[in-house]
């Protein structure tokens, strides 16, 4: 194995889609990590993770500075689906 393992547990579709529904909603991060049971930095490092761009995408030219918007981009019509069917 090369580099460090994970520290945490792994997160599920369930907490991502919660996560990203709260992040929406403008709840602040340490609420957010009491909710789902994750450290702050937990959750930093998710939303972090949500704004990498998968290989092979083309970047866009549009700017988006909020993390909604960030967030919103790359969610699937499956994923916006779930979070208006749990709203």
């Amino acid at each position: 194995m090369t580099g460090p393992r994970p520290a945490g547990r792994q997160w599920t579709r369930a907490e991502e889609a919660e996560l990203r529904k709260l992040i929406a909603s403008n709840v602040k991060p340490l609420e957010i990590a009491k909710k789902l049971k994750r450290s702050t930095g937990a959750i930093y490092a998710r939303i972090n993770s949500f704004k990498k761009l998968p290989r092979g995408l083309p970047f866009s030219t549009q700017s988006r500075s909020l993390p909604s918007e960030r967030l919103a981009a790359y969610w699937s019509a499956e994923e916006i689906s779930e979070v208006k069917k749990s709203s």
